[in-house]
């Protein structure tokens, strides 16, 4: 019972800190895309990054990503849009994606966000959202 309180507790704190990350929008139910790239808040859960990557961010309908980070972002937006926001699969996916950029040394398309500095951040993102995801999941042990 102590551990269904503890995790209600992470997730709602959670979801509080990912409603403050994510931008208002005028209408809730319209998805804003990205046409440009960005780097913004690359230390904190809030992270911008290229069209695709960032919680609530995606790349407009045939924008193409701005390096290979940004590629891997918007490959992860099309697997949880077709699987859903819980696939943990997508999540490892991404994660290996991020690593295997982070290990070709390319510094990305950003000087002030290099891939360097981004992908640590992407990764607790991702830890995150596992964990999370295996809430709803009845085969969990704790």
């Amino acid at each position: 019972m102590i551990w269904r309180k503890i995790l209600f507790t992470c997730f709602f704190i959670m979801h509080i800190i990912i409603s403050i990350a994510i931008p208002e929008s005028s209408d809730a139910s319209q998805v804003r895309c990205s046409k440009r790239c960005v780097a913004e808040n690359c230390n904190s859960i809030g992270i911008r990054y290229g069209k695709y990557c960032g919680v609530g961010w995606t790349g407009c309908p045939g924008e193409r990503p701005c390096d290979d980070l940004d590629a891997c972002c918007q490959i992860h937006d099309e697997c949880v849009e077709k699987r859903g926001m819980t696939n943990v699969k997508c999540h490892e996916k991404f994660k290996r994606c991020i690593k295997k950029v982070q290990k070709s040394g390319k510094a990305g398309f950003s000087r002030d966000c290099p891939v360097d500095t981004a992908v640590p951040t992407m990764q607790q993102g991702m830890d995150m959202a596992i964990l999370f995801s295996q809430f709803g999941n009845s085969k969990l042990e704790l």
